[in-house]
């Protein structure tokens, strides 16, 4: 009689041949519908690229278009309040200076 430790081995070489034969047997190839998929896939991706760099700079243009236009209304508010300054010191707007 063989012993348990025998036994053991010699099933752990077995499974481990018969693994490494399926496993061998069994390599991945990969399709030509697999192939013109990730293709597609890429292009897809590239174009997906560009159009973040775009919205990316169209965003930077429009930020300093922004503060441009915040520029501006600033100088009119202080330019409006300057008026109304003045309109609420009316008649005497400017100081006499006699």
């Amino acid at each position: 009689m063989l012993s348990n430790k025998v036994v053991k081995t010699t099933a752990a070489a077995i499974i481990f041949a018969a693994s490494s034969l399926f496993l061998t047997d069994c390599t991945s190839m990969i399709t030509e519908e697999q192939l013109a998929m990730l293709q597609d896939l890429r292009r897809q991706e590239a174009q997906l690229t560009e159009n973040i760099q775009t919205a990316k700079a169209d965003l930077n243009k429009l930020k300093s278009e922004l503060k441009s236009r915040e520029s501006e209304l600033n100088d009119c508010n202080d330019k409006t309040q300057f008026v109304k300054d003045k309109l609420s010191q009316w008649p005497n707007v400017w100081p006499d200076n006699n």
